[in-house]
């Protein structure tokens, strides 16, 4: 065997090694340099526009899944164990009900902690739902369906709404439910929420003197009115100007400001 042969070529090697570590360390350093300056400069903007925000601590955030699910079609059975209220089926997939004594009343400063008890009591699977919010004109309080504790935004399939009079009185409600939930294998990164934030600016979604709520991640529903539905990673984000708030959603996975038609917006509103 020749040695110095072997010597030349396990040196080329390790050369060749060398300089391909060098490389991805130079170009992870250059992309950390570039996301420092991006991120100083989106900051440098929104201070200059009188825009507050709020962020989360960890800039890493764990991988999501795109969801799969289908609506819950209600059967008869269940809607037996619902008492003090008359419950009607509508289409297989909504109930709708009726409350009988108006026990609950909501105060003037209303709280959503105060329809734990009533949710617990008369809604079915009243733990699926988060509290989303009120609206005093429509006479109403939103809760959307959550999975592992993300919200299910927008999803006329996966929501709780709940009526009450001129008095306050819980009247009413109305429930849909997404059911059978299934992750797709592979998970994907998300985008950070600056990163979110930086697409509505330069979108102009972002008014000066206006300030930006911690931002929650959850799931957004590609086709809504869908039995069978797909369901992608969002940031929400709530926007508040001149005590006037409004929500807006950024795909986590591709960065594309979410749009929802005007009867989604007056849903969430």
């Amino acid at each position: 065997m020749d040695w110095s042969k072997t010597k030349t070529i396990f040196i080329i090697v390790f050369l060749i090694l060398d300089i391909f570590l060098l490389t991805l360390f130079i170009n992870k350093y250059n992309e950390s340099q570039y996301d420092f300056l991006g991120e100083a400069k989106l900051e440098d903007s929104l201070q200059l526009e009188n825009i507050e925000y709020e962020l989360p601590l960890s800039k890493e955030f764990e991988k999501q899944p795109y969801l799969n699910a289908i609506t819950k079609a209600f059967t008869e059975e269940e809607i037996q164990e619902l008492k003090n209220q008359s419950v009607e089926i509508i289409d297989s997939t909504t109930i709708t009900s009726k409350l009988e004594d108006g026990e609950y009343v909501l105060s003037e400063k209303f709280k959503p902690e105060e329809l734990n008890d009533f949710i617990s009591q008369n809604v079915l699977h009243g733990d699926s739902y988060s509290y989303w919010g009120i609206d005093e004109d429509q006479q109403r309080v939103l809760y959307y369906q959550t999975y592992k504790d993300k919200p299910l935004f927008q999803n006329i399939n996966g929501q709780l709404v709940i009526y009450f009079n001129e008095d306050r009185k819980i009247v009413s409600y109305t429930q849909t439910l997404m059911t059978d939930f299934e992750e797709f294998t592979d998970t994907k990164s998300v985008i950070t929420p600056i990163q979110a934030v930086e697409t509505l600016y330069d979108k102009e979604k972002l008014l000066p003197d206006s300030s930006i709520g911690m931002p929650e991640i959850g799931f957004y529903t590609l086709v809504p009115e869908a039995e069978r539905q797909v369901m992608a990673p969002a940031w929400h984000f709530t926007v508040t100007k001149d005590g006037e708030s409004d929500h807006l959603f950024v795909n986590a996975f591709e960065g594309n400001i979410i749009e929802f038609s005007n009867t989604e917006k007056e849903l969430l509103e």
